[in-house]
């Protein structure tokens, strides 16, 4: 059986066209499928080619006279296009389209347009093409442009919702064109790299990513045809790649620039992470066309994986160069260009981290938790450790002793009192806020109390009350409940005590000895062997020793400590190590996201 048609003879059949009395959504749908055909038979460009070959060896001089009917019939069908733009292929950088993304491969060619003029620093110009564009016509014959997308609030990037306003791409490269906002008072370089940076790598990304998620959604929705999920698809590499011709100019050559200064691209000096893209994007398309929605969506996590290496190794070399730059304004334009490269993946370094501001890293198990600093370096891993005979008894963690304390609240009535003075005193203490009154008398001292939504006097009082001396205190619940009589207690000069409020007991021990006494009712008669908190007292019989051990305490973690090194009012210091600090912060996300040591590669 042959899938091949056969084209011995020729139909006899009215073809559609034929038919001029056709009109409405047949028409429109029939134009669209010519154009489609003439775009990949090569339209114009295969005339106009056609006819160069004819003309080599004639004279310049000479008038040659062409049918003006076969003139009329191919420009004509090649008319279909409905545009006078450049005749494109169907494929970029290995790519083939399925659908027509004619608009979206040329916006690379806007931005090296831009570039161009970012080096001369032609802001007006600049400005111009951003708003008004200057090489990708619409089929309704206007303009798209750069801000047309970049100005779009609610996209499926997520920047928006991110940075918290409507429009942070167009916020950025305006502040660059116009020398305003965080460009304030920035040098022309400054400016320059923030703006041709901004446009190829920020503005391409980011709507890229926008393509390839309204993709996967589409998809998710069961709608998986070429003019759905398909045409996204597509879209996303035109954005990514750019065409052939403007590639140069395109977020695609970022990625092989950087490969070359970490050795991480091929023998053709492709990067590695843009190999990888080319296949996510083909096994992608594969999928969608398969409605194979799983398949598609580990092509679409392949390619932003591959995206945070690119700019991973571009986030890195700048702050390198920030290090090693001699003078204070190259390392300002570098700190700018960095900033712009960092922007890039800086929402997707920070979903690594859930819950924004939790800075307790495991390397082993690759999360991010809420514990203090102070508790995220006090885990401990213990093998047969006695956890007690069974009782209930006042156990200090941090010493690893049992107290004499046999009661819970006097377990529980530890302060700490620093610098306690050398007086002997008698009168009322305060055990939460450390205060003293000579004044109250025992009987006034105990009959504080607590009260909420108490008539009093024919009105509703919430609030710290004396039964006795009926004053009235600021106090919260826990101040008003703490008052205690003290009687003859020596107060000794200088020295920092340990005081209990019930036993009235003292010890010169440090606070975090004082405060680690804790209760324990029934303790149990086990041996574990487990991870420990020595400050939480938590504990883990199923964690490893090696997730044990493997708790760390980043301050500024991620986002935040690379955004301090990018800021613009912070002005980098020669010899700071920046690269390892950024490093630091990527990490986790290389973590989380599988991305190794030798993705990364070596700064050459």
């Amino acid at each position: 059986m042959s899938f091949l048609v056969d084209t011995s003879n020729r139909s006899s059949e009215m073809e559609i066209m034929d038919d001029f009395t056709m009109g409405g959504v047949l028409h429109r749908d029939t134009l669209d499928k010519l154009k489609t055909i003439n775009r990949f038979l090569g339209g114009n460009s295969v005339t106009i080619k056609g006819l160069k070959k004819l003309l080599e060896n004639q004279s310049k001089n000479k008038t040659i006279t062409i049918m003006a009917v076969l003139l009329f019939a191919t420009s004509a069908f090649a008319g279909c296009t409905g545009s006078d733009g450049p005749e494109l292929d169907a494929e970029d950088g290995g790519y083939t389209y399925v659908t027509n993304v004619d608009v979206y491969r040329l916006m690379s060619e806007d931005v090296c347009d831009i570039k161009e003029l970012a080096e001369d620093h032609d802001w007006d110009a600049i400005k111009d093409i951003y708003q008004n564009g200057k090489n990708v016509e619409k089929s309704d014959g206007t303009m798209k442009t750069l801000e047309q997308h970049a100005s779009a609030s609610g996209k499926k990037h997520g920047l928006s919702e991110y940075y918290g306003i409507d429009a942070p791409l167009d916020d950025y490269l305006m502040a660059a064109i116009d020398g305003t906002g965080m460009f304030a008072g920035a040098s022309d370089s400054v400016r320059e790299q923030a703006v041709e940076k901004g446009a190829q790598n920020q503005y391409l990304i980011a709507y890229a990513a926008h393509e390839w998620k309204a993709a996967i959604e589409k998809a998710e929705a069961g709608n998986f045809g070429a003019d759905d999920a398909q045409h996204a698809w597509d879209e996303g590499w035109g954005l990514y790649h750019g065409t052939d011709e403007s590639v140069s100019c395109s977020a695609y050559a970022t990625g092989d620039k950087r490969a070359g200064n970490f050795g991480t691209a091929n023998s053709d000096g492709t990067a590695q992470a843009n190999a990888a893209i080319l296949e996510a994007m083909n096994e992608g398309l594969a999928a969608l066309q398969a409605e194979d929605l799983a398949g598609a969506t580990t092509a679409r996590d392949k390619i932003i994986k591959n995206l945070v290496i690119i700019y991973s190794q571009a986030t890195i070399r700048y702050a390198h160069k920030m290090n090693t730059d001699e003078t204070v304004e190259d390392a300002q334009t570098h700190q700018a260009e960095g900033y712009s490269f960092w922007r890039v993946i800086e929402s997707t370094v920070a979903a690594s981290n859930p819950t924004p501001g939790n800075d307790c890293y495991n390397g082993e198990t690759m999360t991010v938790s809420s514990a203090l600093s102070d508790e995220c370096a006090a885990y401990m891993y213990v093998t047969d450790y006695d956890m007690g005979d069974g009782s209930d008894i006042c156990y200090n963690i941090e010493i690893h002793e049992v107290s004499t304390d046999d009661t819970e609240e006097k377990c529980d009535s530890y302060v700490f009192l620093p610098n306690y003075g050398a007086t002997v005193y008698t009168g009322a203490y305060n055990s939460v806020t450390h205060t003293m009154n000579s004044t109250w008398n025992e009987t006034i001292t105990n009959a504080w109390n607590y009260y909420e939504d108490v008539d009093m006097g024919g009105s509703s009082f919430t609030g710290c009350y004396n039964m006795v001396s009926h004053e009235v205190s600021n106090d919260d619940n826990a101040t008003c409940s703490a008052y205690v009589w003290i009687v003859d207690y020596e107060m000794n000069d200088g020295v920092d005590t340990c005081y209990n409020s019930l036993t009235h007991a003292t010890s010169e021990v440090s606070q975090t000895v004082c405060e680690a006494y804790d209760w324990y009712v029934n303790y149990g008669a086990t041996m574990f062997t487990g991870c420990y908190n020595t400050v939480s007292h938590t504990t883990s019989a199923e964690m490893s020793e090696a997730e044990c051990g493997a708790f760390s305490h980043l301050p500024g973690f991620g986002t935040t400590g690379i955004n301090g090194i990018y800021d613009f009012s912070n002005v980098p210091v020669a010899g700071t190590d920046y690269q390892t600090a950024v490093r630091a912060h990527l990490q986790p996300a290389w973590d989380m996201l599988g991305i190794t040591a030798s993705d990364i590669g070596t700064l050459q």
